[in-house]
């Protein structure tokens, strides 16, 4: 914009004619808003038909014909200026980063400050503008703010205080007057306007010896200190108004952040205090009325009730809500109506009029809005229709997206259909406007989520406390498969526990996640367990949806107990007599690649048989299959799983010596040649085929010291390489019902 004049028909032309953003032709809204004549039914044709403001736009200034915004459009500021008659808005010409426009209150002007240039304009007539070059004050000379046509500046002395200064310009001529009339060490804080002709003055300074915050009320036409008393409680966020005949401020207390607001007729000592509430507030008069409010309602992390624009009547002390939430201090008119920029929970963010109503009572009426609600508002959900948590890959996100403006408390419940147990999720939405609840597929107490329905619940509360929570619901699925060696329909493994003649079933999860965090949840299967020597978990071989136990009693025989998913097992049955013969049996790989897991054993003379799977509860093993001999060197073999990344389950074998020893399976029932993958394994009383107990999608191995380590488990977990087919031992806390010398795992 040049500084030089402007031809007037030039300046007409860029000012209301070359228009950068036009928002539609809307309906005109009167320049002045309607006085308390107006019946309700104008009122609500003027919410109607109010102007549009857009998103981000932040009110500067105001004048009877329209008002001054600024919005950030990527790395810089975009400022425009609306008619009320017809809604068109004007985008100034772009500054340069330095520079900045500014709007007063009361009248049409605007200032471009490019440096101690400053260059007025009107947006009412287009008259030619006038530049004021303030350089004259020093490099010290601050702009502060706009008052009509006058710029109020802030100029450093010597000394480092600051002398208020008035600056206009008449007949081509810079015009510096310079306020007196305060006290030698006043320190100005504040600079407020709540009428075109008054500026008001909130310092600190020393008044007959006595120091302390002070408003000064300055008549702008002749520069000079109308009025000056002490406002002890006012601080340096305090908001300062003033009318003909009062003046009002906001107190804060430094000790407990209490709000009180200050009332006084001008001119006199007496001063009214107005206990509130909390928060820094902002305050305005309008005739006999007072407002105030705690501004940021919209984005608050907590809720307020000061964040609702409340008029408070100065002669019999009635109070009326105006608006929900307020983004800034309301404006004042020319007429003595306020223009606030704020929300309702009706009718969302935008600029409002406040103003007398038919019985004289303020109301507020919408000039112009962004479409954009003050209340939480849910715009779309993501919930998936199933999850599956046999590996952290099914861990995932239950999302909601909300208008991002709005704050909110994210509650979720999820409850498993059939037991009722839950899974409970708080959070807050983040800055891009998303609720997001994260389901790692574990119940409140750490558990594993059973398969099966699920409802869901979500409750989103707003956090600044305006408008109703909101709410939705529906279901899912959990299918996590089944484990080879879980036990309880959750596709995660469990841990079995022996400890005299009882059966104990623990979350495998909860115990090796969890268990220094939470009490184990533990399922008694029952007692007389002792009857057997040996106890091996095939997974599935009655061809059931559910894993089952093989165990072989102290007379040889051997029985079937089918799993039940409920971490309990139906009554046995024998399934073959004789297997006193063997001196270690193991299960839970399939070994010759038909999908069912199959047995070994090893008999006293080292010789290696192959059972394999039939998925039938009356017969579940084929007659056995002679694999191998020299297995008498050995003192325990664990079948696996497929730990070497091959098509088939694998063994483990531990000699005398404690070195273990991987057998690969080729897929037929045999094995290759033998592999030594670790020395030092004879520290430890059992080894078990836990399958995948880290979610990885590869099986592992779990072991347990004579009497634990420091209640802790080694869990070796699986890498898929046969040439180091387990990562280094992690040592996990054991909750001691899984420890001691009592105590077998399996």
């Amino acid at each position: 914009m040049p500084h030089a004049r402007m031809p007037r028909r030039r300046l007409a032309l860029a000012v209301t004619a070359a228009l950068a953003v036009t928002v539609g032709t809307l309906t005109a809204v009167p320049a002045v808003a309607a006085t308390g004549a107006v019946a309700a039914a104008e009122q609500t044709q003027a919410q109607q038909t109010a102007l549009t403001l857009l998103p981000g736009s932040l009110v500067l200034g105001n004048g009877p014909s329209g008002f001054l915004t600024r919005r950030t459009e990527g790395t810089q500021y975009a400022y425009a200026w609306t008619r009320y008659a017809d809604g068109v808005t004007t985008t100034l010409p772009a500054t340069a980063p330095t520079s900045r426009y500014a709007g007063t209150l009361g009248s049409d002007h605007v200032v471009k400050s490019e440096g101690a240039v400053h260059t007025l304009y009107d947006m009412a007539t287009g008259a030619d503008p006038v530049v004021i070059d303030t350089s004259s004050l020093g490099t010290s000379a601050q702009f502060v703010r706009l008052a009509g046509t006058t710029l109020v500046m802030r100029v450093t002395r010597p000394d480092g205080r600051a002398d208020v200064h008035l600056v206009t310009k008449a007949a081509g001529a810079l015009v510096d007057r310079v306020v007196t009339g305060l006290p030698a060490d006043a320190s100005v804080r504040r600079y407020e306007m709540s009428t075109p002709d008054t500026l008001a003055l909130l310092y600190t300074g020393t008044v007959d010896g006595v120091t302390g915050s002070r408003v000064a009320l300055v008549n702008v036409a002749t520069a000079t200190i109308v009025e000056d008393r002490a406002a002890p409680g006012a601080g340096l966020s305090g908001d300062v108004s003033v009318s003909a005949t009062h003046l009002a401020w906001a107190e804060k207390s430094s000790s407990d952040s209490s709000a009180t607001l200050a009332v006084a007729r001008r001119g006199q000592p007496e001063v009214q205090r107005i206990p509130l509430g909390t928060g820094t507030m902002v305050t305005e008069l309008m005739g006999d009325w007072v407002t105030y409010a705690v501004a940021g309602g919209t984005t608050a992390s907590v809720p307020n009730p000061l964040h609702a624009l409340t008029a408070r009547s100065l002669a019999d002390g009635r109070t009326v809500k105006l608006i929900d939430t307020v983004d800034s201090a309301p404006r004042a008119e020319a007429d003595g109506s306020l223009l606030v920029q704020g929300g309702t929970v009706e009718h969302g963010q935008g600029l409002y009029r406040i103003a007398p109503g038919a019985d004289g009572t303020p109301t507020a009426t919408l000039v112009a809005g962004t479409g954009l609600p003050i209340v939480l508002q849910l715009t779309g959900q993501t919930v998936p229709d199933t999850f599956d948590f046999r590996t952290s890959d099914g861990d995932g996100y239950l999302t909601w997206q909300f208008a991002a403006h709005t704050g909110a408390k994210v509650a979720v419940e999820l409850t498993h259909t059939a037991t009722g147990k839950q899974w409970t999720s708080t959070a807050t939405v983040n800055s891009a406007g998303r609720g997001l609840a994260y389901w790692t597929g574990l119940f409140d107490d750490h558990t594993t989520a059973t398969n099966g329905a699920y409802t869901w619940k979500m409750t989103a509360t707003p956090t600044n406390g305006i408008g109703a929570p909101v709410e939705r619901s529906g279901t899912l699925t959990v299918d996590s498969g089944q484990a080879p060696h879980g036990f309880s329909d959750t596709g995660s493994p469990d841990l079995i526990v022996r400890e005299g003649s009882f059966l104990f079933v623990y979350d495998g999860r909860q115990a090796l996640q969890h268990g220094a965090q939470t009490e184990l949840k533990e399922t008694i299967i029952g007692a007389g367990w002792d009857a057997y020597d040996q106890i091996v978990t095939p997974g599935n071989v009655a061809g059931a949806r559910y894993a089952d136990l093989v165990a072989r009693d102290k007379n040889g025989a051997l029985w079937l107990h089918t799993g039940t998913g409920k971490t309990a097992f139906s009554e046995r049955t024998k399934i073959g007599g004789g297997w006193q013969i063997y001196n270690k049996l193991t299960a839970g790989g399939d070994l010759d690649g038909d999908a069912r897991p199959d047995l070994v054993a090893t008999d006293t003379a080292g010789d290696l048989w192959l059972y394999k799977g039939t998925g039938s509860a009356t017969a579940p093993f084929a007659p056995r299959v002679k694999i191998g001999n020299g297995w008498g060197i050995y003192n325990k073999i664990v079948a696996t799983g497929n730990i070497g990344g091959g098509t088939a389950g694998d063994l483990v074998a531990r000699d005398t010596a404690g070195d273990l020893w991987l057998y690969l399976g080729n897929g037929d029932g045999t094995f290759a040649a033998r592999t030594r993958i670790g020395g030092g394994w004879n520290t430890y009383d059992e080894i078990i085929a836990i399958g995948d107990a880290d979610r990885d999608g590869r099986p592992d191995l779990l072991a347990n010291g004579p009497d634990g380590r420091n209640d802790e488990l080694a869990l070796y977990s699986g890498t898929g390489d046969w040439k180091v087919p387990f990562a280094a031992r992690s040592w996990l806390y054991a909750a001691p019902p899984l420890t001691g010398s009592q105590k077998t795992l399996f």
